[in-house]
């Protein structure tokens, strides 16, 4: 069997994909590709397009159909991933697999030396539900998304999922600290970004964020936070880490108004491919993940934009045809026209311009 030395040039991305639009896969290739890295993807569905739509074709990938291809690639010596993202995945014994393949992939040699952690780079996002829609995968993929926890290098659950994977509410400041806590004491991830949270008034004053931007929009924050995590032996050791110990950062952004699919995804993948861990930082500096957090946030809302004034255009130009289409037709036609501008947000993706700036918490 051929040696699956890491290469530090390629991605392994594990997700949906659709034929037409952008999630999944389809949403992170590109800009990955773009920031210069080899993307190698397998999909856990196949689909026409997204569900938003309200019909769509296409097919879940079962454990064993994910199990041939890694272990074809295995015999292959092909298992050279320095990095590795995952989305969505359909059942709990698809996430099985993929953690018995990030296993493998830490347990490597490379260099001809034994690294704690087999070069491996791991961005999991536990795609399960989302606030006021609940969980929409199966219940039995919860339990194997906690113990997906600490294999993970990044993690970047909606608040739903944080709570979800804690077992705790996100009600104010101090609990989501006691969540941030959780992830990185208990779970030992290194690196947490919850990439929407919802906060009272006063813990919003309290960390000097508001309920809406200055020109009105309503805002977004994006919490995150970062914790040494030793490893020995292979495994990782739970930290001596307290509450009030944890260095915590936020971003606000306007949220942008309207249904898109594939946001998430692509956030997840464009922070994978800015992450550089090895970049040095002075003491009070925000971390190398609040560094590729920014980033990614500048180039979502680029393509936002985009896609926006494509939209914009489009139903300027509509005049009187929704009121000749029934239900159906008019939700399909408007989910085709707010499919992200990707390929038409290339500078955007490669060159993004930082409006809104990481800054710690010190509440």
């Amino acid at each position: 069997m051929a040696a699956n030395i890491p290469d530090p040039t390629r991605i392994l991305s594990i997700q949906s994909h659709v034929v037409s639009g952008y999630v999944g896969n389809r949403s992170a290739t590109f800009p990955l590709q773009l920031l210069g890295w080899d993307v190698d993807v397998t999909n856990t569905v196949q689909f026409s397009n997204h569900t938003g739509y309200g019909r769509w074709g296409g097919l879940r990938f079962d454990s064993s159909h994910l199990s041939d291809i890694f272990s074809s690639l295995d015999k292959n010596g092909l298992l050279r991933y320095s990095r590795m993202l995952t989305g969505y995945m359909p059942s709990a014994s698809v996430v099985e697999v993929v953690l018995g393949l990030v296993k493998k992939l830490r347990s490597r040699q490379t260099g001809g030396e034994q690294d704690e952690e087999g070069g491996l780079v791991y961005l999991l996002d536990p795609v399960m539900g989302d606030m006021g829609r609940g969980m929409y995968v199966s219940p039995d993929v919860l339990p194997m998304y906690q113990a997906m926890l600490e294999y993970a290098t990044i993690i970047t659950p909606n608040q739903f999922e944080a709570q979800a994977l804690t077992g705790m509410q996100i009600t104010d400041l101090d609990s989501l600290k006691h969540v941030l806590l959780k992830l990185h004491k208990k779970h030992k991830v290194p690196h947490v970004i919850i990439t929407s949270v919802e906060l009272p008034d006063a813990d919003l004053e309290r960390i000097g964020a508001q309920r809406n931007m200055a020109d009105g929009r309503p805002a977004m924050l994006q919490v995150g936070s970062s914790c040494e995590i030793e490893v020995r032996g292979g495994e990782r050791q739970e930290p001596t880490l307290e509450v009030d110990e944890l260095r915590i950062w936020s971003i606000q952004f306007p949220e942008v108004q309207g249904y898109f699919s594939g946001v998430g995804d692509m956030f997840a993948a464009l922070t994978l491919g800015r992450f550089h861990p090895e970049t040095k930082i002075a003491a009070d500096d925000l971390t190398p993940i609040a560094k590729a957090s920014e980033l990614a946030i500048a180039s979502l809302q680029g393509i936002l934009s985009n896609t926006c004034r494509v939209i914009d255009e489009l139903e300027r130009n509509l005049g009187g045809e929704e009121k000749e289409k029934d239900e159906v037709e008019v939700r399909v036609d408007r989910m085709r026209r707010r499919e992200l501008r990707v390929v038409q947000s290339k500078k955007e993706i490669e060159s993004p311009t930082i409006v809104y700036r990481a800054k710690w918490i010190t509440a």
